[in-house]
């Protein structure tokens, strides 16, 4: 017995467990040990465990003798003292059942309107029932589920505000190092050289432009507008013979005075 007492109170020991409830558990075992050490104590705790231990066989013998009871009578034989043992079974309880298997859920109540009748169902229609796992939640299951529901938006918002206020964090320091660059240091050499490239482009546009309007006015310079000459620029004088044209066509395409006879 000072073997096991050794043993475990090195396992529940405050300074070698470290469970929150370890000092509690300690303090119980040194009570069982002084218990157990009395001699008046001990033998109250072995005459429990006695009287427990053959109530124990008492249950498993009252049982098989029941069963052998119950045995005998399906096959119509007849014991004295099978009646007794059978008493008890005879007696039926009523079964209960929890006020939450006896309750409708809302939507079944009566006063709220539903989209079919009760005693009928719809083939055509395609609407599943949704979440029916409210008409067999226990108490327990609600409250579970409640509080899963509010661990979830919890952490939903949580996740939010953290993330808001990363981006502000982020926000605030690209502000201060742009303003750093922009008051302390100078100009990139890639920034220069955009910024050359632009002026270039810029000079060579305006350069283009002004070329090509030189261009345009020395080779098309301007004149007034002038009817007889901008009408009928570009056609000219044809003269149609009537009489010729017909001697053309009779030509081209009569059978002339020769005749091919194919038949």
């Amino acid at each position: 017995m000072i073997s096991v007492y050794w043993k475990l109170s090195l396992m529940v020991h405050p300074d070698k467990c470290p469970h929150p409830e370890a000092h509690q558990a300690f303090i119980k075992l040194n009570k069982a040990f002084k218990d157990l050490q009395d001699p008046v104590k001990r033998k109250a705790m072995d005459d429990k465990i006695d009287e427990k231990e053959e109530k124990e066989r008492f249950k498993l013998e009252l049982k098989a003798m029941r069963e052998a009871a119950q045995w005998r009578r399906l096959q119509g034989i007849s014991m004295e003292g099978d009646e007794a043992l059978l008493a008890d079974l005879d007696v039926k309880e009523e079964k209960k059942r929890d006020e939450w298997m006896t309750t409708l859920p809302p939507e079944r109540k009566p006063g709220v309107a539903t989209q079919q009748s009760t005693k009928s169902f719809s083939r055509t229609s395609r609407e599943g029932r949704g979440d029916t796992s409210a008409w067999t939640d226990t108490p327990s299951d609600r409250a579970q589920k409640a509080k899963t529901n509010y661990l979830e938006a919890y952490n939903e918002a949580a996740a939010l505000a953290a993330n808001d206020q990363d981006k502000k964090t982020s926000n605030a320091d690209a502000e201060l190092v742009d303003q750093y660059n922009k008051a302390k240091r100078s100009k990139s050499l890639v920034e220069k050289h955009q910024e050359s490239t632009r002026v270039r482009s810029k000079k060579k546009s305006k350069t283009d432009k002004e070329k090509q309007k030189e261009e345009w006015e020395g080779q098309h310079p301007w004149k007034p507008w002038d009817r007889e000459k901008d009408l009928t620029g570009g056609r000219q004088n044809v003269k149609l013979d009537a009489e010729n044209m017909a001697q053309g066509l009779t030509s081209r395409f009569s059978s002339g005075s020769f005749q091919r006879n194919f038949l």
